[in-house]
């Protein structure tokens, strides 16, 4: 009860597959975003790990893949990353418009495939803006056609 009015006055919700399976029943991931989505919020992500993210809006459904790897040597975290790539988009650009929310899960995507390359926080470390900018460059290049 308590979560369902949360949800009526967020304006985005971030979660992982399995989070959004135990919120609505569903295993259905496009049933269970689009639930989620009729519960309140403006927009919904949800992270699906090595295999991308789904965003669920009033506009329709936008998926994304994962960054192609040749390595992963630790996910731990990832998720996390992705999160905190995404909301520093919006942050940095101050907008909230469905092109900026997709801009954002393209740079969450980036930033969750820096966290996967080392252990702990050493990957970030070690990344400038500039090059998350490149992989972010590369990364649309990649999923365009």
């Amino acid at each position: 009860a308590l979560l369902t009015r949360l949800l009526e006055k967020v304006d985005g919700l971030v979660l992982n597959e399995h989070e959004a399976r135990l919120l609505t029943g569903e295993k259905n991931l496009v049933k269970a975003g689009a639930d989620i989505l009729k519960k309140g919020p403006d927009f919904v992500v949800l992270k699906k790990g090595e295999h991308g993210a789904l965003l669920f809006c009033s506009e329709g459904t936008f998926a994304v893949p994962a960054c192609p790897l040749e390595e992963v040597r630790d996910p731990t975290g990832a998720g996390d990353a992705f999160a905190g790539g995404l909301m520093g988009s919006l942050a940095s650009t101050g907008k909230r418009s469905l092109e900026a929310i997709r801009r954002g899960i393209t740079y969450g995507t980036v930033t969750a495939s820096v966290a996967v390359e080392d252990f702990s926080v050493e990957p970030f470390r070690r990344v400038t803006r500039q090059a998350l900018n490149d992989r972010h460059d590369a990364f649309l290049k990649a999923i365009r056609f």
